[in-house]
């Protein structure tokens, strides 16, 4: 093979490869103008034979052949005129739609306009067919739209590249935003996406056909239509109706186990704003109105890496969302062991995973045991020198506890005994307790053995080498059963938003910060102390569930309904984080407090935990009441009658 051959093989060679990989797409679009005036030359002069033709019958005169020839080139110009003013030549002609239909009318009437105008001025007419004049427009018409419109056709119902399997898909809107929708699937036939049928309604629209697809009824028939149609997909394509409209949509589909979609605004589309309609993922931290406490002083560091560092540490109830977030922060600072103490085992496998991937350095030590299992805790304390202890296991549910009044006993005030005893027994450092608001003057039962709790580790205080502390706070939001989690699935459902009374407020803390300030409170204790962190101003429920709504890109009043249902059993209108009785005293720290001890602790303590636990054995309701009053005289639990209508 000689050079010139070699050099034409290699020039061939690409062009052969750009016509085989769809490059005769690239030519046709870099000539576009040329090949678009072509065809438009070709149907002004074919339609305006075709025009006489029909005129005489398919036999022209030949005197009508002259006329033909000589006012060809007026009409071309005139018709050309049309398509500048109107753009024909520009606008698509792969994705015409009834802007483009109306425009090669307007261009049509323009040109005949123009070119009548030529006639009258130029020939006056004489001699010439009129009706030609008619004939023509309508032709000139037909051909540019219905070769723009078949040339969609051909593009949208093509079947090359078509999955062998496709999927039926009902559209719910028969809409502007349900029409786009269904074209879209015709020009995409990679989607495998067949449309079997519209939703709407609107009962004028049922029965009326959409581009050869029927309106089938309304979102009530949704379910027979998917099992009759044998549905794959619904496609909801209503972006401008209410959130809670998609939303009971959405829920009516799901009860068939299909594949659901929604079509968002075009204004969330642009702004790239696309989970709204999903339960947008909202940081807990942002709906707290005010900036996150961190650590920021190095005396704080200091202060924890004395406390923690190669220590042994237990964290009960490590697998809650205070003990799992105790746990991390902990490996932080770098212990001898970390001994995570948790009944729940999913939540136990949970954080172990996590902490050993995350500080594969530190010895983690999980324990799937129960508080209230005494043997299983001296067991534990008796095999490894422990240190510290975080008692974060508790119940803390206000609602379910005056249900379970018993439990909430049991786990609360039985459970830290024992804990806390193996504490003095062993010669345990340090014992923490993770105590609540609620025990400020309860009016629960929760927050009333929660407060037995904090008397039972500050009677131990005085026993042994184990210094007790506890730590009071509010609501840590986001946390497991507090009403941030609850109030974005009421979301995700469409709604309603609901809140126990419009004037409800609790003080909230973000988790981090406080399992920070915990930590920081429990080392600057000496034994003895109740420590109170500063929340901030307490949040109106009501404002929470509002802002929560605006963050997930959503409206209060027009998307989700936030419904009034009353305080629940045992819970107050405003919480308290002290009360007249208890004394504040302020520390170094300012984001912490400390309360003066109250005196009233003695020996009798334990002999009436005794009495109640045996109360609680015995199921005796009246008994388990007497003592808890005995024990927390402030508490208001004969006042509202909780107790005694739980048990």
């Amino acid at each position: 093979m000689d050079t010139n051959t070699i050099k034409k093989e290699i020039v061939r060679e690409p062009r052969s490869a750009m016509f085989k990989h769809g490059g005769w797409r690239k030519l046709l679009a870099k000539h576009r103008t040329l090949y678009i005036t072509i065809f438009e030359l070709f149907s002004i002069v074919f339609g305006y034979y075709l025009a006489f033709l029909v005129r005489f019958d398919f036999k022209i005169p030949d005197d009508q052949i002259k006329v033909f020839l000589t006012t060809l080139p007026f009409l071309i110009v005139a018709r050309f005129i049309g398509y500048f003013i109107f753009k024909i030549s520009s606008n698509s002609w792969l994705y015409p739609g009834m802007s483009d239909l109306m425009d090669i009318m307007k261009a049509a009437v323009t040109g005949s306009a123009v070119f009548i105008a030529m006639m009258v001025f130029i020939f006056r007419l004489e001699g010439y067919p009129r009706s030609v004049l008619l004939i023509e427009m309508l032709l000139n018409m037909t051909l540019i739209g219905g070769t723009k419109y078949t040339i969609r056709y051909i593009r949208e119902n093509r079947r090359s590249g078509f999955p062998k399997k496709s999927k039926n898909a009902l559209i719910v809107g028969a809409g502007r935003a349900g029409i786009l929708t269904l074209n879209e699937i015709k020009a995409s036939s990679d989607l495998g996406i067949q449309v079997v049928g519209f939703v709407d309604d609107d009962p004028g629209k049922k029965g009326m056909m959409i581009q050869g697809i029927p309106v089938r009824g309304s979102s009530e028939d949704i379910p027979a239509l998917i099992k009759e149609y044998d549905v794959d997909e619904v496609i909801i394509a209503i972006p401008s109706a209410p959130y809670k409209k998609i939303m009971r949509i959405k829920n009516i589909a799901m009860k068939e186990n299909v594949e659901i979609k929604v079509l968002p605004t075009l204004r969330k589309l642009l702004s790239g704003d696309l989970l709204s309609y999903n339960g947008q993922n909202v940081s807990f931290d942002e709906l707290l109105g005010r900036r996150i406490t961190t650590f920021k002083r190095e005396s704080d560091f200091r202060l924890l890496e004395q406390e923690i560092r190669n220590k042994t540490v237990v964290v009960t109830g490590a697998g809650g969302s205070i003990g799992s977030e105790l746990c991390k922060q902990i490996a932080e600072f770098k212990p001898r062991m970390l001994i995570m103490y948790e009944r729940h085992e999913c939540s136990l496998y949970n954080i172990e995973m996590k902490l050993k991937r995350d500080y594969p350095k530190i010895e983690i030590l999980p324990v799937l045991g129960d508080i209230l299992d005494r043997e299983k805790l001296q067991d534990l304390f008796s095999c490894y020198k422990i240190d510290l202890i975080y008692h974060a296991a508790a119940y803390k549910h206000v609602p379910m506890m005056e249900r379970e009044p018993f439990e909430a006993v049991k786990n609360n005030i039985i459970g830290t005994r024992n804990v806390a005893e193996c504490a003095v027994e062993y010669d345990v450092e340090k014992f923490v307790l993770i105590s609540t608001d609620k025990a400020v003057k309860p009016a629960n039962v929760m927050g009333t053995t929660k407060r037995i709790a904090e008397l039972i580790v500050q009677s131990l205080n005085n026993y042994n080498k184990t210094r007790f502390i506890s730590v009071r706070f509010g609501n840590v939001i986001g946390s497991n059963g507090s009403v941030i989690p609850l109030f974005k699935k009421q979301i995700a459902q469409g709604g309603p938003i609901t809140v126990t009374h419009p004037e409800v407020t609790r003080y909230f803390m973000s988790i981090s910060e406080a399992v920070q300030l915990v930590m920081t409170a429990g080392a600057m204790g000496k034994g003895g102390e109740i420590f109170l962190l500063d929340m901030g101003e307490p949040i109106r429920i009501v404002d929470l569930a509002k802002e929560l709504i605006k963050k997930s890109g959503l409206d209060p009043e027009r998307d989700i309904d936030i419904v009034y249902t009353g305080l629940r059993p045992g819970e107050k209108l405003h919480e308290e984080l002290y009360w007249q009785g208890e004394g504040i005293i302020p520390t170094e720290n300012k984001k912490i407090t400390m309360l003066k001890p109250n005196g009233r602790i003695g020996y009798q303590l334990f002999e009436q935990i005794d009495t109640l636990e045996k109360s609680v054995m015995n199921k005796d309701s009246s008994g388990v009441l007497k003592v808890l009053k005995e024990l927390v005289p402030e508490s208001n639990l004969y006042e509202n009658g909780v107790l005694q209508a739980s048990l």
